[in-house]
């Protein structure tokens, strides 16, 4: 769905990497599916923690995440199913020096090569990096179930998400990664099955801008699934201790031209969920993002792989972060004796948001993003408003809150 941004540092020195191309998804692509992760930057020698390079301590602080952890939801007694093609051979000597680094505990990381033998790619491997260590720190004790797809094919990665819903490893599967549009029989089917036994399916919304109708570029798939919560991806502002500032659409200019979260209406009708809350919809159409959380790699996160420390964004990361925040979610819903939440979008737009986002519960779950756009030219895109947008969906969570929302709710 994206590609990897990296930015090159050497000490102070920042230098596009030569490697990042933001890929674009014609029906050409049919097929194939693309990491969704951008890498802006190797860091030689490791350096601080900043706004420009987060680590696991200015996000949770910026989202509340500690506070979370503080109370101790921690994702305990949940499992985090991981879907990637390729895979990284260093992810368990990756994930220990990446723990060590921070001071986080090593969770329990089981992988699997769901089709044998997986094929071996440098932009895959950081893929897996990332989504490993990022849902990890927001939800540190949870297992992580690591599925390796043998190739970049939807074949093979819609077989991961059926083994996992055979073998019932997790309530939550993340997939940063994505292809043409056109949310498919395959999918379609698994994800009943999903919504049957109450797992949650997260997509990236990809890195190249606005897509579907009223755009130039095909619909992203899985993210165009009516039954996904699609994430899209903002620019985190934070202090210089990592407290939250301010959030604005992820939008940039990449090596071959634009880039930034994708997001737009589908070939899909729109679901009883939103035209029940009045989002603003001119084509009567499925609506995606769904959710969003940081994703510009100017304000990436730091991730190790293979010895070499990175600084990386793209809506490959904001997909495992809310990934994690389900597993915390359904940590304090089995404590309160409920079901895990499974497919929760219909609740996030009806209760949490509310008929034009006059839910009470709204401004204090989400910050709502109304600056910034993902358009690829003038009026080919979506620019973010007050409430629900094609460029931001419902916003970014405001962990503490929401989590206890969504937790403490039997119905969500």
């Amino acid at each position: 769905m994206k590609s990897i941004l990296l930015i090159a540092v050497m000490v102070s020195l920042l230098v596009i990497s030569p490697l990042f191309v933001a890929p674009t998804y014609s029906s050409g692509n049919s097929g194939n599916a693309y990491p969704a992760s951008l890498i802006i930057a190797k860091v030689n020698p490791l350096v601080t923690c900043s706004a420009t390079q987060l680590c696991p301590s200015f996000l949770d602080k910026a989202y509340g995440f500690d506070t979370l952890q503080g109370s101790g939801t921690t994702g305990s007694g949940q499992t985090i199913v991981i879907v990637d093609a390729c895979g990284d051979p260093t992810i368990s000597t990756d994930l220990q020096a990446f723990d060590k680094q921070w001071g986080l505990s090593n969770p329990t990381l089981n992988i699997v090569d769901v089709q044998g033998a997986p094929c071996s790619n440098p932009n895959w491997s950081i893929e897996t990096s990332l989504d490993v260590e990022w849902a990890h720190v927001v939800a540190p004790s949870a297992t992580i179930e690591l599925l390796i797809a043998a190739k970049p094919s939807t074949t093979d990665l819609y077989g991961a998400w059926s083994y996992s819903l055979t073998n019932s490893l997790g309530n939550q599967i993340s997939n940063s990664w994505g292809g043409s549009g056109g949310c498919g029989p395959t999918p379609t089917s698994l994800l009943k099955t999903a919504t049957t036994d109450h797992v949650t399916i997260l997509a990236s919304a990809g890195d190249s801008l606005a897509w579907g109708q009223g755009t130039t570029q095909t619909q992203q798939s899985p993210a165009d699934c009516k039954s996904v919560l699609t994430v899209g991806g903002t620019s985190l502002k934070v202090t210089s201790t990592g407290a939250y500032t301010s959030e604005r659409v992820w939008h940039d200019t990449c090596s071959n031209g634009p880039c930034g979260t994708g997001g737009g209406y589908t070939s899909s009708s729109e679901p009883a969920y939103q035209s029940s809350v009045n989002i603003p919809d001119t084509f009567s159409a499925l609506g995606k993002p769904d959710v969003s959380a940081d994703a510009d790699p100017a304000t990436g996160v730091l991730v190790y792989n293979a010895g070499i420390w990175y600084v990386v964004g793209g809506t490959s990361l904001s997909c495992p972060l809310w990934a994690g925040f389900m597993a915390d979610v359904n940590q304090i819903r089995v404590g309160n004796g409920f079901s895990a939440a499974g497919f929760v979008n219909s609740f996030l737009y009806k209760k949490v948001y509310g008929v034009n986002g006059g839910s009470a519960l709204y401004g204090t779950n989400f910050h709502d993003i109304t600056l910034g756009n993902n358009n690829i030219k003038k009026g080919d895109g979506w620019t973010a408003t007050t409430g629900w947008d094609a460029a931001s969906g419902l916003g970014t969570f405001i962990a503490p809150s929401l989590a206890n929302t969504l937790g403490t709710s039997s119905g969500a």
